[in-house]
């Protein structure tokens, strides 16, 4: 049961995460839980207040340092959260990623998962007692603390399910489930019964929030059932199922604050990890903490580009379903995916233009 910042950030949101885990308990089952940090940015213990502490001082931030620091958002929130289950008679018992066994290469920030050795997470449970796991962190062969990239607190549940043989993971949030556009941004987006795992990779990849793409990536290879379920309610929630997609469903994902990397003639900027291709001139990246760091990186292959700040994306992800683009006022296209159509624009237009989007390609069809 892995239970994200906004299922732990305050007293009554922890508390409706105690229910579910008393219900699991009291239906039998062994129960290991992932916690993210508690919160979001302006809580005091979120993972990008603690950021801000380095930030403060001056950039850019060393890797190493920055993972040391986010780590501690994890720490606490599975300390805090071990020691409240106790409070009410929940056994729980607090470990890191590097105590539940979570090896990770070194790229520090966005660290792969190596392997994972659940020994210690295994006597906890023979013990009959409930491991509450940082979620979001490893450590790599030397030791030294490596994150797992934003999100990772989903791909940290996911694969300590698959070491373990979990019967399936549950993935607990502040919505119903998974929708077929974000239910923040559009009132009448309809939340999905079940969803396949390769239409959820590509809405994941597409910038959805409710599960990361690592995360589904590894369960793949156990074929972990995964449940994305609301901490705050009973509702069933959207099963995430291995196996051929059974579904035509177009679905809407976005990204908010990218930055805008413009070059006067074609370039490649492929190399580039997590960066994002509009055209040959036309290319986004995430406007984080690393930005500067990957500005640098795009130098070295070339100088000459601009940078405007403020963009988003939007991608309808129509599947096996034909649909034609439509044009969006002031966006850039890009519909060479057969599968996906993309949208790049500014982040003021991104409300109104995902609710144009829904309106023509699902709720019209």
């Amino acid at each position: 049961m892995k239970f994200g910042g906004t299922s732990v950030r305050d007293d009554e949101s922890r508390s409706a995460a105690l229910i579910h885990i008393q219900q699991n308990v009291d239906d039998g089952n062994k129960v290991v839980v992932v916690v993210s940090a508690m919160g979001r940015k302006g809580d005091p213990y979120a993972t990008d207040t603690l950021i801000q502490l380095l930030k403060d001082v001056g950039e850019p931030i060393s890797p190493i340092e920055l993972d040391l620091v986010m780590s501690c958002g994890e720490i606490l929130s599975a300390a805090y959260f071990s020691h409240l289950m106790n409070q009410h008679q929940l056994p729980g018992i607090a470990f890191t990623g590097a105590q539940a066994g979570i090896l990770t290469d070194d790229n520090a920030g966005e660290a792969d998962i190596l392997d994972i050795n659940p020994k210690r997470i295994q006597n906890a449970l023979d013990e009959g007692k409930i491991p509450v796991v940082t979620g979001f962190q490893g450590a790599n062969s030397d030791g030294d603390v490596r994150t797992l990239g934003r999100g990772g607190s989903d791909t940290s549940a996911v694969t300590l399910g698959a070491a373990l043989n979990a019967e399936k993971v549950e993935i607990y949030s502040d919505v119903n489930g998974i929708a077929n556009a974000d239910p923040r941004q559009i009132n009448e987006a309809e939340f999905l019964s079940k969803i396949s795992v390769q239409h959820i990779l590509t809405m994941a990849k597409e910038g959805s929030k409710v599960i990361h793409p690592l995360a589904v990536k590894a369960s793949l290879k156990t074929q972990t059932p995964i449940v994305a379920k609301n901490t705050f309610n009973n509702s069933e929630g959207t099963i995430i199922y291995h196996g051929d997609s059974e579904e035509n469903t177009v679905c809407i994902a976005h990204r908010e604050n990218l930055v805008l990397i413009e070059t006067e003639e074609k370039v490649d900027f492929s190399e580039i990890q997590d960066i994002i291709k509009a055209n040959e001139t036309q290319y986004l990246l995430e406007d984080n903490v690393y930005l500067e760091e990957k500005i640098e990186m795009l130098k070295h292959i070339n100088q000459h580009f601009n940078i405007s700040k403020n963009w988003a994306s939007i991608s309808v992800i129509i599947g096996h379903v034909k649909s034609e683009a439509i044009e969006i006022p002031d966006a850039i296209l890009n519909d060479s995916d057969k599968k996906i159509i993309r949208y790049f624009l500014k982040n003021k237009n991104l409300t109104e233009s995902i609710g144009t989007l829904f309106r023509h390609y699902i709720k019209n069809n």
